[in-house]
């Protein structure tokens, strides 16, 4: 995973076996960014409170995380990656 920045909000890209996914950075609990977390088997594991959320749908899906992240649409053409923010 890495944290990559359009127009000043930050957003957590992912890069699994299926494909790339990205998200917002800031988990809905603590407000921190999940790139300074752990990724497993497509669930990124926010480092201040433990909560997980699964990149492909932003779901929360491990406690104290309530709230799903936003997510974004990734488009691969060639070796660039195209991030839809809008």
């Amino acid at each position: 995973m890495k944290q990559v920045t359009v127009d000043d909000v930050d957003i957590a890209l992912y890069h699994l076996e299926d494909g790339f996914y990205a998200t917002s950075d800031l988990c809905t609990h603590a407000d921190y960014h999940l790139t300074r977390g752990t990724l497993y088997r497509g669930v990124v594991t926010c480092p201040r409170h433990g909560g997980k959320f699964d990149v492909r749908t932003g779901a929360a899906v491990a406690f104290p995380c309530v709230m799903p992240v936003e997510t974004y649409a990734v488009d691969v053409r060639g070796d660039e990656v195209y991030i839809d923010f809008e």
